[in-house]
């Protein structure tokens, strides 16, 4: 049996491990030690000590140094990673000096495509106004609302990976017309019913909902610039639950302050959001704190996963969602 170093936070415990340990501690039957991820300070001598081969870690963990891994002189030959993107534990160059990782790979695309639908919903609807009036104001709706449906709308997708995919599926019920940007392979569009955009700036001029699923790479970081958000149509809904800083957020903010279009977001250039960000302040902008993955209630299936992962890298086997070089560098 290998050695298992668990490095974890009390939340993380709670969110991933709610059932605890013992059970398979018990049947791993091997050399098992805890880290609390807080106690970052003596991370480095806790690898140095206890030289171990596997790791488990989550969001809160602190950076693996390169010379942990077993192809730079450590001990360290598989990184368990939770979650999904691990780039502020580990560099590309961990995992060509060798290191096996694995991480949630697609069992979290469902969870965030259900969060995406309730942002979609949510800027149709206008729920950040009437909340906003309701509560704050006193105020009533009056007979015109100019609140939309999600029926027969064109929803575009600047993006198609598993969350995308996961997201087309919850929308058929309202029968979208549903367009995703260039690059997608033909099979791949074919498979789910959804046509290609001829560009990125007809993605967003012809979507009544543009959806941002990008991944942060150096080539997409502000990508969605002014531009763009000037060619979606007047009413239109914009959506991020990719990643922040694909968008440029002092244009979107100069955009939506003008109030032609709908804006729902869970990600952001910076987190926790400024309490001075402009976007807290303005009546067409649903905001949510970065909340689209794991559910409370399903993040243990991660939790499961990762350990489950642990007992395959042990017996030889392949582990699940393993992560290769390439993925990595294109992770969010």
């Amino acid at each position: 049996m290998k050695r298992v170093l668990i490095v974890t936070s009390a939340f993380e415990r709670s969110h991933f491990f709610p059932e605890g340990f013992d059970d398979w501690v018990s049947r791993y039957a091997g050399e098992v030690r805890f880290h609390d991820s807080a106690d970052a300070a003596t991370f480095p001598g806790v690898l140095t000590d206890y030289q171990p081969e596997i790791i488990v870690g989550a969001w809160d963990m602190p950076p693996l140094p390169l010379s942990a891994v077993a192809g730079q002189g450590g001990s360290l030959e598989y990184f368990s990673f939770v979650p999904g993107s691990a780039k502020k534990q580990i560099t590309a160059e961990h995992l060509e000096a060798g290191l096996v990782m694995s991480n949630w790979g697609t069992t979290i695309g469902p969870y965030v495509a259900e969060c995406a639908l309730l942002l979609v919903l949510n800027a149709l609807r206008r729920v950040a106004l009437w909340g906003h009036q309701l509560k704050a104001e006193g105020i009533w709706r009056d007979r015109l609302t100019n609140n939309r449906s999600l029926f027969r709308k064109r929803v575009g997708l600047h993006g198609f990976g598993a969350i995308a995919q996961s997201l087309v599926e919850l929308m058929r019920p309202f029968d979208p017309i549903v367009t995703a940007d260039t690059g997608v392979p033909d099979d791949v569009l074919a498979k789910y019913g959804v046509t290609r955009a001829e560009s990125t700036e007809a993605l967003f001029a012809n979507s009544d909902i543009l959806v941002e699923l990008k991944p942060l790479t150096v080539k997409t970081e502000h990508s969605v610039d002014e531009r763009l958000l000037r060619m979606l149509p007047p009413g239109a809904c914009f959506v991020n639950i990719g990643r922040g800083p694909v968008v440029d957020e002092e244009a979107l903010v100069r955009v939506a302050s003008e109030g032609n279009i709908e804006v729902a977001l869970d990600v952001y250039a910076e987190e926790p959001l400024p309490v001075a960000s402009p976007l807290r302040g303005l009546p067409n902008v649903f905001l949510l704190p970065h909340m689209g993955g794991a559910t409370i209630d399903r993040g243990i299936e991660c939790g499961e996963r990762a350990l489950r992962n642990v007992e395959r890298f042990v017996a030889g086997e392949t582990v699940e969602n393993p992560v290769s070089v390439e993925a990595f560098v294109r992770a969010t």
